[in-house]
């Protein structure tokens, strides 16, 4: 695309300024010294060390894409809540409808978003023809009928939900490429992502999927052992990880905020998290490389597990909740953390040893009430096998908690006459089926050991098979 192009958009693609890069005034809170600062900034300034562009297609294509909006994302994500899908929004699907008026509500609001998508695709291709200079392919219409516009939106849901936005418009995004001198990093923002997808929250944030553990776990197995990671544990790790990522993933377009690494550890709200966690682990136990990875570019962490980002302009440490937006904003840090899960050994090291404490469910304790009375076990005395562990560690990473479990075995130790929590290991074949959430790591596309179904049969009521997992109860994930 010409430089005129460009500026039609209102947009230079450029380096970093030097003169845009400002050292202030010392104060005893500053986080960075002012050496500090002064080197980081000037490391940022130097030429061609994050330049930023349209996508490469869009010298050709033009610059303008069909995005969806993260206002409507958040719309959909509080009407799927609203009408009583609490804690079963399972990322990359959406949720059924609960009854015939839901499912009323469902038609219209599919067809708001393809029209909305429609017009949105329509532009672009307007603006892109303008812009280049072409005749461009116009978009097909979806199933190759042209959408029509939706009847104002029905009553009852407007008072639910609220007046949506629109749910996909045009944007041009940015591409953003960063050279660290030893590695270099592009990635752009307004990422596509899943249609109707409840949990996209910032256009500006960038999205890589690294360099998946699926078929690299023989070459990761020496590193999973200087941590002190069992094979069986890395086996389960590497199963569960096949929906995350690589060590060098970066995801900060949604509501994880910044999330990391082979099972995106994330900073959540607070801009802390696991991904703190991961960072203060680095830091402690192999300090030197911090500062080599992280610190001497501008990112660091509190003692207390908090991000730290150095805005470069104004000199001053963001940390938290503001450092988050940091990262977001600016891109260069997200591509830190893809440099880092690149090349920084001791960074994987720091991903492993905090995926095992925080998420492995091995050894965490859960109380189960069993004839009346409360039982404590560790899950590892009931859960043997890797694909129970996986089961249970992918609703964890993925949700935080295990949704209801405690009540599942609960209902079987009931349904079974299980007197002792650890005897339930008998049914583990039972509970795991009964907790799958993403995946089924009980079928064969997962090298892990599996439960034998034993064949029991209910000691009481009912006439399930040893095979038929016990029916859902509410409950939150």
């Amino acid at each position: 695309m010409s430089t005129v192009a460009l500026v039609k958009l209102g947009f230079i693609a450029t380096a970093v300024c030097s003169a845009a890069l400002t050292i202030p005034r010392y104060q005893p809170e500053t986080y960075f010294s002012p050496e500090e600062t002064q080197s980081i900034q000037k490391f940022w300034s130097e030429s061609k060390r994050h330049v930023v562009t349209f996508l490469p297609e869009a010298d050709l294509n033009g610059p303008y894409a069909a995005r969806q909006t993260p206002e409507g994302s958040k719309w959909l994500y509080d009407y799927f809540k609203a009408r009583g899908n609490a804690g079963k929004i399972i990322p990359g699907t959406t949720p059924d409808a609960l009854n015939d008026r839901q499912k009323e509500w469902d038609v219209w609001i599919e067809s708001q978003y393809t029209w909305d998508e429609w017009q949105a695709k329509l532009y672009s291709w307007e603006m892109n023809q303008r812009e280049t200079g072409r005749s461009l392919t116009p978009p097909t219409p979806p199933n190759n009928q042209l959408p029509s516009q939706p009847a104002p939106i029905p009553t009852d849901l407007l008072k639910l939900a609220g007046e949506p936005p629109k749910f996909v418009t045009a944007v041009t995004p940015r591409y953003y490429k960063t050279d660290f001198g030893d590695f270099i990093h592009a990635a752009a923002d307004n990422t596509p992502i899943r249609r109707k997808y409840a949990y996209y929250r910032f256009a500006e944030g960038i999205m890589d999927g690294g360099e998946p553990m699926k078929g690299n776990i023989d070459k990761i197995k020496p590193l999973f052992a200087k941590a002190g990671i069992s094979d069986s544990q890395m086996r389960v790790m590497g199963a569960v990880s096949l929906l995350e990522g690589g060590f060098d993933s970066i995801n900060t377009y949604d509501t994880g905020y910044v999330s990391v690494g082979f099972i995106q550890f994330a900073s959540l709200s607070g801009g802390a998290g696991s991904l703190g966690q991961v960072m203060l682990n680095m830091k402690n136990s192999h300090p030197d490389a911090f500062n080599k990875d992280f610190r001497r570019f501008g990112l660091d962490v509190t003692p207390e597990g908090a991000l730290v980002a150095l805005n470069l302009e104004t000199g001053e440490a963001k940390i938290g909740p503001d450092a988050n937006t940091e990262i977001i904003n600016n891109r260069r840090y997200a591509s830190l953390f893809v440099r880092a899960g690149r090349l920084s050994e001791p960074f994987k090291l720091a991903q492993i040893r905090v995926a095992v404490d925080a998420y492995y469910p091995a050894d965490d304790t859960i109380i189960v009430n069993i004839g009346g009375a409360p039982q404590t076990a560790r899950i590892k005395d009931f859960i043997r096998t890797e694909a129970g562990m996986a089961t249970l560690m992918d609703r964890k990473v993925n949700t935080g908690k295990y949704g209801d479990f405690v009540q599942i075995c609960e209902t079987y130790a009931a349904d079974y006459g299980i007197q002792q929590v650890r005897d339930l290991a008998k049914l583990e074949y039972q509970i795991t089926r009964a907790m799958k959430y993403r995946k089924d790591y009980m079928t064969p596309e997962y090298a892990l050991s599996k439960p034998r179904d034993l064949g029991l049969i209910p000691s009481r009521g009912g006439n399930r098979t040893g095979g038929t997992p016990p029916p859902k109860k509410s409950g939150g994930l």
